[in-house]
């Protein structure tokens, strides 16, 4: 096996197995909120890029305004969100996480995150500072990648 299909099974084998363990905490907590998928999603939408219309929480979430409005309702009588005219526009409405809304995204983000805390104190302080400019490097081009592509590109599995 060349170096550079050993650099790419090691790298992919890695996130594979990140993620597994992200996503296996994430969904864990999900299922214990009580929420749909969809529901989730609105508020991580809402959380990361602030209030929006129903038509554009539609467009993001691939369904209709009429299923958007009666997901957003149990989250509004859950106290998760509110519904307000738009200041910009009266005839729209305007959809925005409560405190709760944002405390419930936080406190998934922490628990789908803590298992970085075991991670990290698995290593040695000599491990640590092997790994940090190799993690360094792969987060500077990640980001070069979103910033090119777009953080959903599509993968080119020929290079």
């Amino acid at each position: 096996m060349s170096e550079k299909d050993l650099f790419l099974n090691v790298l992919r084998e890695w996130m594979e197995a990140s993620m597994h363990r992200s996503f296996h905490i994430f969904i864990k907590h999900n299922r214990e909120s009580g929420l749909s998928l969809s529901q989730i999603n609105t508020l991580f939408r809402l959380y990361h890029h602030g209030p929006d219309s129903v038509h554009d929480l539609a467009d993001h979430l691939g369904i209709t305004n009429a299923a958007v409005s009666q997901l957003l309702d149990s989250l509004i009588e859950a106290g998760l969100l509110t519904r307000a005219e738009d200041p910009r526009d009266r005839r729209m409405k305007r959809i925005e996480l409560t405190e709760d809304g944002k405390a419930l995204v936080e406190k998934s983000m922490k628990r789908r995150q803590a298992w970085l805390f075991d991670l990290a104190n698995a290593f040695s302080d000599s491990e640590k500072a092997q790994i940090l400019p190799a993690l360094k490097l792969l987060k500077q081009r990640t980001l070069e990648l979103n910033k090119k592509h777009g953080p959903l590109c599509r993968v080119n599995e020929n290079k």
